[in-house]
């Protein structure tokens, strides 16, 4: 018999398929019209210069894509382990691919809890949500302390000069940043009145080695795409060295820095590594061109593929 139950079950699923169109959607246009903004400047002398000198090195960086995402549902494994929710193979699949789609509509994937959480009874979600955070932290450090290294041995900052008043400011920075992560539980004794957060401290207490399993695997993946960044750089035309690995490096600690509103930092990562590779006498048309590819692989199509395959969320 159709009952008001199951009416609202029935507005809930059309509202659930609403949000997914939307989300296509948004999608779709948003990466266009970025695409059109970035390629749109560059001139034709440039495109009819562009060839692809190295196509095994454009095939390795695509490869490894793989490991590179298999490296972030590894991060998501520990965590539905540690909350002991990963019983559910398709739900941890569909979960986490669902916030690699709600993540690229956010600065950085931040926003990845939201896709993930709504596959979760609601009792589950505030813990969920913080420990996703927490992990999207430790990719965020990683980035920061390999950043840090770029900097003190290149002794400047790409494209903002040799200053030690600069470069002791990241190191300041990044020492709070690593103080933060480890010693979060402290800063949520403050927080006694909310229950999510009082027992989140609970599990990282009880748990000390997840914050380091979370910094070893962001510290691996960052090895990884930055790695990706120099093979596609080295199939059109520039050398692998050690100057480009500490370049790119500071690439990525600018790009965390600077403010963006959507899709993952795309346009502004385009941005900070012209400025910078360009700066060392790489071609920009190399330089973006490869961004823009390793955007593609490592973010877009793992999204899109998330998309097709998965289910809303029952209730």
């Amino acid at each position: 018999m159709f009952n008001h139950k199951n009416a609202s079950v029935l507005k809930t699923n059309k509202k659930q398929a609403a949000i997914f169109f939307f989300l296509k959607l948004i999608l779709f246009v948003a990466v266009g019209y970025v695409l059109y903004t970035q390629l749109a400047g560059v001139e034709p002398e440039k495109w009819k210069s562009f060839e692809i000198l190295r196509p095994y090195s454009l095939v390795l960086a695509i490869v490894l894509v793989f490991p590179n995402i298999w490296m972030v549902y590894k991060k998501w494994k520990i965590t539905l382990k540690l909350l002991e929710l990963d019983e559910d193979r398709k739900r941890n699949v569909h979960s986490f691919f669902a916030g690699l789609v709600t993540g690229m509509l956010t600065p950085n994937m931040v926003g990845n809890f939201i896709g993930r959480l709504y596959y979760f009874p609601s009792q589950h979600r505030g813990t969920i949500t913080f420990l996703t955070l927490v992990s999207n932290y430790a990719q965020l450090l990683s980035t920061v302390f390999f950043g840090m290294i770029a900097i003190v041995v290149a002794e400047e900052v790409y494209g903002l000069g040799k200053s030690w008043q600069l470069i002791s400011a990241f190191a300041v920075a990044g020492f709070l940043a690593f103080w933060a992560y480890f010693f979060v539980d402290i800063m949520l004794k403050w927080f006694k009145r909310s229950r999510f957060l009082a027992i989140s401290r609970s599990i990282l207490k009880e748990n000390p080695s997840y914050r380091w399993k979370m910094i070893g695997w962001s510290a691996f993946r960052f090895l990884v795409f930055t790695t990706q960044f120099a093979l596609v750089l080295h199939a059109f035309g520039e050398e692998l060295s050690v100057e480009l690995i500490i370049a790119i490096w500071q690439v990525y600690l600018i790009t965390i820095m600077v403010p963006s509103l959507f899709l993952g930092k795309l346009g502004v990562k385009e941005a900070v590594s012209v400025a910078i590779l360009g700066g060392l006498g790489m071609n920009e048309f190399s330089i973006l061109f490869a961004s823009l590819i390793i955007w593609f692989v490592n973010s877009m199509s793992p999204a899109l593929l998330g998309l097709v395959i998965c289910d809303r969320p029952k209730k």
